[in-house]
C-alpha cells in the first residue's frame, strides 16, 4: 500500500477522479474496509501513484514466478498473474512451473538459478530440500529479492501468504465441532515437504490434541497433490477404516478424495475439509462433496509479492506479510 503520508496530499475526490471510482469506494479502500475486490484496491493504488508523480516507477522490471506445486495451485497463481498484470504495466512477468509429482530436484534448481540471473526478482513456491534452500539463501544473502508465496523457506527475502498454523487450527476446530461421535477417526492427508503443509499440520494437531482428544488422527502422506493418486490412497484408507468420521486434506487432489468417499457411500456422512477454491472444489461444495474449503486471496497475495520485490529493489526491507485466509462453504457467495 502507498504510504499514508502520500494519501494526505491527495483528497478522496482527487483519487476518485483519477481512478474513475466513487468517493465512497475510495474511502472503503483507504480505510481497509471488508468486501473490496483486489482489482478495485489496485485501481486506487495506481491512482495514488498517478496523482503523486515521484511515486511512479522509474524503471521497467522483470519478475519471474518459479513454481513447484500441484496443478490446482499452479493454475490459481497463473490466473491471478493474468488478472493483475495490467495494473503493473512497468513489469514483465514470466512463469515457470512443474507439477510436484514430476519435479526433478536438479532441473528445478537450475531453472531457479537461471531466473535469478535474468530477472529483477523471483517469486517462488517450492518444497524444501538442500539444493533449493541453499540457492534461496545465497540469493537473499547478496540482497537479491526472492519472495516466498504461500509456503515459506529459510532465509528468503520475504514471505507473502496466510498464517498456515492458524488455518490448520481452524480446520481442527471445525472438524472437532462438526463430528458428533464420542469416539471417531479423522484422517489428514499431506503430500510432501512444503512448509505450508507442515504448518497446517502443526495447528491441526495442536487443536485436535488439546480440544478433541477423543478423536484419533490417522496420518496419510505422499498424496502427490493430484486427484488420481489421492483417490487410490483414500480408497484404501476407507476400506481399512470404514468408520472414518472426517478427512482433512492439507494438500491437493480434493476430487480424488470426494470420489473415494462417494464410492464408499460416505459422502455427506464424513466431514471433508480441504484447501484452494477452484471450479472443481466449488462444485464439490455446492453438491455436498466437501464441507469447508480454505482458500487464498491470491490476487492480493500475488500483488503483495510484487510490492515486496519493488521495495527490495529499492533497498527497503520487506517484512513477512500475512493476509486473511478465506473460508468457503456451500452457502458462500462465489
Amino acid at each position: 500500500m502507498v504510504d499514508s503520508n502520500v494519501r494526505k496530499k491527495l483528497t478522496v475526490q482527487d483519487i476518485a477522479r483519477i481512478s474513475g471510482l466513487s468517493t465512497a469506494t475510495v474511502d472503503r479502500v483507504l480505510n481497509n474496509r471488508p468486501g473490496v475486490k483486489e482489482s478495485t484496491r489496485l485501481r486506487v493504488e495506481n491512482a495514488l501513484r498517478q496523482g503523486w508523480p515521484e511515486l511512479q516507477p522509474q524503471t521497467s522490471r522483470k519478475i519471474a514466478f518459479v513454481l513447484d506445486a500441484g496443478s490446482s495451485l499452479i493454475e490459481i497463481i497463473r490466473a491471478s498473474v493474468e488478472r493483475i498484470k495490467a495494473s503493473f504495466p512497468h513489469i514483465s512477468f514470466i512463469i515457470d512451473s512443474v507439477l510436484n509429482c514430476e519435479r526433478d530436484q536438479q532441473t528445478f534448481c537450475q531453472t531457479l538459478k537461471s531466473r535469478i540471473a535474468d530477472a529483477d526478482g523471483v517469486v517462488i513456491v517450492s518444497r524444501e530440500d538442500m539444493l533449493i534452500n541453499s540457492e534461496v539463501r545465497e540469493a537473499a544473502s547478496r540482497g537479491y529479492p526472492i519472495v516466498c508465496l504461500t509456503s515459506d523457506m529459510p532465509h528468503s527475502s520475504a514471505y507473502v501468504g496466510v498464517d498456515e498454523v492458524s488455518v490448520g487450527a481452524n480446520a481442527a476446530l471445525f472438524m472437532g465441532r462438526m463430528i458428533k461421535q464420542k469416539s471417531a477417526k479423522v484422517v489428514f492427508v499431506a503430500s510432501s515437504t512444503y512448509r505450508t503443509q507442515e504448518e497446517r499440520e502443526m495447528g491441526f494437531r495442536r487443536v485436535m490434541r488439546g480440544e478433541f482428544p477423543h478423536l484419533t488422527v490417522i496420518e496419510k502422506i505422499n498424496s502427490n497433490d493430484e486427484s488420481d493418486g489421492t483417490y487410490k490412497i483414500i480408497r484404501e484408507v476407507l476400506a481399512q477404516n470404514p468408520d472414518v468420521a472426517g478427512i482433512y486434506n492439507l494438500a491437493g487432489g480434493n476430487r480424488g478424495i470426494a470420489r473415494a468417499l462417494q464410492e464408499a457411500g460416505m459422502t455427506g456422512k464424513t466431514i471433508f475439509i480441504g484447501h484452494e477454491l477452484t471450479e472443481h472444489t466449488q462444485k464439490l461444495l455446492e453438491q455436498g462433496g466437501m464441507d469447508i474449503v480454505f482458500a487464498h486471496d491470491m490476487d492480493r497475495e500475488v500483488s503483495g509479492c510484487i510490492e515486496a520485490i519493488e521495495k527490495l529493489c529499492r533497498g527497503i526491507k520487506s517484512e513477512r506479510t500475512y493476509y486473511p485466509s478465506l473460508i468457503y462453504t456451500r452457502y458462500s457467495r462465489f
